[in-house]
């Protein structure tokens, strides 16, 4: 062991030369030397100075010990500025952390991170990490928090100086899950598979093996690190939860953030949104739904040219252009680091020894077996293990004419399984039956999971935890899930526990249903709990119709929410063609939620051909309640036809309908919606009255959230009658309210129609509300107030003579809307109208041809991004 490495804290300091290759062939070979020659004495001596230690060099790259952070920060600033005046410019990171110290020096985390910190940066630029920053006095640069490619979870880095470099090269468009451990070793394996995602001409790379060769960890890293290639975004849309192919594309779109448009297919969607975006996918786990999810990729890559899209799969999908990757078991060298840092974890050090060596080799240095053995070293010695391992290996193994990797692994299940107790065998199997994983809860209920029990299964890598909207999830990697799924079927138990996970979480969604449907769903809980929602569904719609009929009524707030509307209504026509002879009641209502999801995807035809059917048995039942919800959908069908009598007539109908005591509430929501109609219809006497009734009556009786409401309605009435100082207090009383009560969706927007009220008077203010409105937008993934905003913030654009940024956000909000179904009121469409016509007239044909396309070319969230920063320059620039 090195005895002048520091120990303790620790700050480590790491630097790189920026362009090498550049300057290599500028300089040529022998000026490369002699500059690089003299980099490295006056780094050397920079850290000297100031106590550090140097602990490796590679390459043109030094990494350095120093006891404080004080004196790594020094030396980091003397020797950037001793290199300024020459040809090599150097990144430089640091981070404090308490790595360990062993034979062969650092190992841990904090070892990498300072190099992760500084290849985020440019030459001549100094990289800090948080836990460096609190360490020292300077005052340092707010750089805000980003994610790194080693793809641990958002860091704030400070930046030492003030001085003015390019953004930092760090992922800032992903959903790429933060993985528990760090990436160990395949250097290799790693730099051949992101320099396939690198190559332009590459669109699709399959990463093949059997499982448990860490296809999914390559993938996840190679595409973190290919990610400077792909300038709007990097993607993970994961498919092991999956049991349907037809639900691969909107998987894909989802984790996009892809909205389903009308009358379109997934594909279609997709190929709209992204059409001349350069984007990285990376589909995991795609094997088990081959040969149709081949297909359904390979449609995804004909319709969008400028995406990649990388797949990790048991074997390949005979594609055309089809790059496949073998994935190898790790090196020698890597599973034997691998096997002792998952040893760490469980607080077992252990040294190199032949014992290791052979049994990383005996279990063909599979990441997924090495994991699971070095859990059980807190029993067993490496030689304990090769021993037993390799009894079970050769009893599985003989005359097996299977891959041997695949083999390897599944023996290295069984034995691991076999070691259980009782209690552990009988939680193990019996979580397989939860789709991405459970909360304790959940599989206390269904599984009869006892802490203790569930601990050890943790303990013993079977199972991971992760971190959800709602508490701790509980999960297996689809390989064990696999086998896990087997012991229940054998055990005989399959049947039972399906019916208990249906129970579950049929009761789930029920508690997490607002029966009055005024918008107090947990939608939280029922996003987190998907995929097992879906696999309740099909259940039941195989064995009892008629529940899928509930559930689905129930589930379709969080359709609604996500955008899934081709979804559920899909599953709901399959529930009403599976229970045609259902009870009226549930029938009606499954009716009307299909029927609303219609409505969202602007199918207004069958929206109310579905919406009169449920009203007739509604009608036939007596039930007012149905009656009047049914009514609010059909008068929003026609106010969105531009039917207003009918709308008024329809409104008017469901008014009555909540006559009833009790439905005060339900009353106000349906005269408030006729006092719209009189808005638009241009009635503005009849609808400021019916609007100050509605207001005055929930300053009475209602909720916070609903006076918001109310108070919004109103101020945009007031706003097209003329009254404008009193509509501006109306909707600043809205907003302030929604700020209590913390409601992000009704103050989105609040704050867009303050933005429209405001936009010819006070249009930075305007501006303002607007930019509040997209952030929050962007948020809570609402498209539709996004669009809203983008066109008042295109009226102030062209106000100022600004036509070609006007027609860019003009673009945008019409495909948004297109695509969401999103109506806007006849008032503010003419105006959109008039402005698209003027902004026509003011810029050439092929200058508002060139803006509209960049319009159309983004989607809500990039659309969003967009306006912010023209938003934000242009008000710097005033």
């Amino acid at each position: 062991m090195r005895d002048d490495l520091p120990t303790g804290t620790v700050t480590f300091l790491f630097t790189d030369v920026e362009g090498s290759t550049r300057l290599h062939q500028e300089l040529g070979a022998e000026g490369y030397a002699q500059a690089l020659a003299e980099h490295r004495g006056l780094i050397r001596e920079a850290c000297i100075r100031h106590h550090g230690v140097e602990v490796d060099t590679q390459g043109d790259a030094f990494l350095f010990a120093f006891p404080t952070a004080p004196g790594a920060l020094s030396a980091a600033g003397e020797l950037t500025e001793a290199l300024a005046s020459g040809r090599i410019r150097v990144r430089v990171g640091l981070h404090t952390g308490t790595p360990l110290v062993t034979d062969e020096g650092y190992i841990g985390r904090d070892v990498h991170r300072a190099a992760r910190i500084g290849a985020a940066g440019h030459g001549g630029q100094v990289l800090v990490s948080a836990s460096t920053a609190q360490l020292v006095e300077l005052e340092l640069t707010d750089l805000g928090e980003h994610r790194l490619k080693d793809l641990s979870a958002r860091e704030r880095i400070s930046q030492l100086g003030d001085g003015e470099f390019p953004a930092l090269r760090s992922l800032y468009r992903t959903n790429l899950p933060i993985p528990a451990t760090p990436f160990l070793g395949r250097e290799a394996e790693l730099a051949v598979v992101a320099g396939m995602l690198a190559e332009p001409e590459v669109r699709l790379v399959s990463l093949v093996g059997p499982g448990g060769t860490g296809k999914t960890r390559l993938a996840l890293q190679a595409a973190a690190e290919a990610s400077d290639s792909y300038p709007d975004g990097v993607f993970w849309a994961p498919l092991a939860p999956l049991r349907d192919p037809a639900l691969v594309l909107p998987t894909v779109a989802a984790a996009l953030g892809v909205k389903e448009g009308k009358d379109s297919s997934a594909v279609d969607d997709l190929a709209r949104a992204l059409a001349g975006r350069r984007l990285l996918v990376f589909v995991d786990n795609v094997e088990h739904l081959l040969p149709d999810a081949a297909d359904l990729v390979g449609a995804l890559a004909e319709a969008c040219p400028t995406v990649t899209t990388v797949v990790t799969t048991r074997e390949r999908l005979q594609l055309p252009g089809e790059h496949v990757y073998a994935v190898p078991p790790m090196s020698e060298t890597d599973g034997e680091a691998l096997f002792r840092g998952r040893a760490a974890t469980v607080g077992v050090e252990l040294e190199a020894s032949e014992e290791l060596r052979r049994l990383c080799a005996r279990l063909d240095n599979l990441p997924l077996a090495l994991e699971l053995a070095a859990a059980r070293t807190v029993v067993f010695s490496p030689a304990q293990l090769l021993d037993r391992l390799s009894q079970r290996l050769d009893l599985l193994k003989a005359g097996r004419g299977v891959d041997a990797r695949q083999e390897t692994l599944r023996s290295t299940i069984t034995w691991s399984h076999d070691l259980l107790d009782a209690d552990e065998q009988t939680l193990f199997r019996r979580l397989s039956v939860f789709a991405d994983g459970c909360s304790f809860e959940s599989a206390e209920e269904v599984a009869g999971a006892d802490a203790d029990v569930l601990q050890s299964l943790l303990d013993k890598s079977l199972l991971r935890r992760r971190v959800g909207t709602v508490g701790p999830r509980f999960w297996m990697l689809e390989t064990i899930r696999e086998f896990a799924g087997e012991q229940l079927t054998a055990a005989g138990e399959a049947g039972d526990l399906k019916r208990r996970h249906l129970d579950h979480y049929t009761a789930l969604a029920y508690a997490g249903f607002d029966e009055t449907l005024l918008g107090n769903d947990d939608l939280d809980r029922l996003e987190e709990e998907r995929e097992n929602l879906r696999v309740a569904f099909d259940l039941a719609l195989e064995i009892e119709p008629e529940r899928a009929l509930e559930l689905g009524r129930r589930l379709m707030p969080s359709w609604i929410r996500r955008g899934d509307f081709r979804e559920g209504r899909e599953r709901l026509e399959a529930a009403l063609s599976g229970a045609p002879h259902a009870p009226g009641l549930a029938r009606a209502w499954a009716l009307r939620a299909a029927a609303l999801l219609a409505s969202q995807q602007s199918d207004l035809t069958v929206a109310d051909s579905l919406g009169y059917e449920a009203l007739a048995l509604f009608q036939e039942l007596g039930d007012q309640r149905g009656m009047g919800w049914t009514l609010n959908v059909l008068g929003w069908n026609a106010m969105a036809r531009g039917d207003y009598g009918d709308a008024r007539r329809l409104y008017k109908d469901a008014a009555d309908a909540h006559s009833d005591p009790g439905d005060e509430q339900l009353q106000r929501r349906a005269l408030m919606l006729l006092a719209n109609v009189e808005t638009v219809d241009g009635d503005y006497a009849r609808a400021l009255s019916l609007h100050r009734d509605v207001v005055a009556s929930t300053r009475r009786q209602g909720s916070t959230l609903e006076l918001a409401v109310a108070l919004g309605n109103l101020g945009i009435a007031e706003d097209q009658a003329g009254e404008t100082e009193q509509a501006r207090r109306s909707i600043e009383e809205s907003i302030a309210l929604c700020r209590q009560d913390a409601r992000k969706p009704g103050l989105a927007i609040a704050l867009c129609n303050l933005g429209y009220l405001l936009r010819t008077t006070d249009p930075v203010d305007a501006l303002a509300h607007f930019s509040e409105s997209l952030t929050l937008s962007r948020e809570i993934e609402e498209p539709r107030t996004i669009a809203y905003c983008l066109e008042g913030g295109a009226q102030i654009m062209a106000a100022r003579g600004d036509p070609t940024d006007a027609t860019t956000l003009l673009a945008a909000a019409s495909t948004i809307r297109a695509l969401t179904g999103a109506v806007s009121s006849p008032v503010r469409r003419a105006k959109a109208n008039t402005l698209e016509a003027q902004c026509r007239e003011a810029l050439s044909a092929e200058a508002f041809a060139r803006a509209w396309e960049e319009g159309v070319a983004l989607d809500a969230d990039a659309a969003a991004d967009w306006a912010l920063r023209l938003w934000e320059e242009t008000e710097q620039r005033r």
